[in-house]
């Protein structure tokens, strides 16, 4: 899994970028089909931004959180991605036809 972080407005300190990184990896424990990941990191006056976007096998999943810390808005982002990701998995396993498309 390729992992690609943004920050935009400020410059995201490493410790950030790790905290990320290991947040998102606890999602190939769902699905190990993950090849690409961008999160983008926004700083608006008094929230902050996070946008994760996945990429799966024929398929991107994204999510969006607002929050007053980026911890919080990323935890928010894996949280919804988590249940996508569950969700694109049973129509993966699911034995009607045309369900991928």
């Amino acid at each position: 899994m390729q992992t690609t972080i943004t920050a935009r407005h400020f410059t995201a300190n490493p410790a950030l970028r790790q905290y990320a990184s290991a947040r998102l990896s606890k999602l190939e424990k769902y699905y190990d089909g993950i090849t690409d990941v961008h999160v983008v990191l926004h700083k608006n006056s008094l929230t902050k931004t996070a946008e994760i976007t996945l990429r799966v096998y024929r398929q991107r999943l994204s999510a969006q959180d607002v929050a007053k810390t980026y911890e919080e808005a990323i935890d928010g982002c894996v949280e919804r991605l988590r249940k996508q990701i569950i969700r694109y998995k049973d129509k993966l396993r699911s034995t009607k036809k045309n369900v991928h498309h």
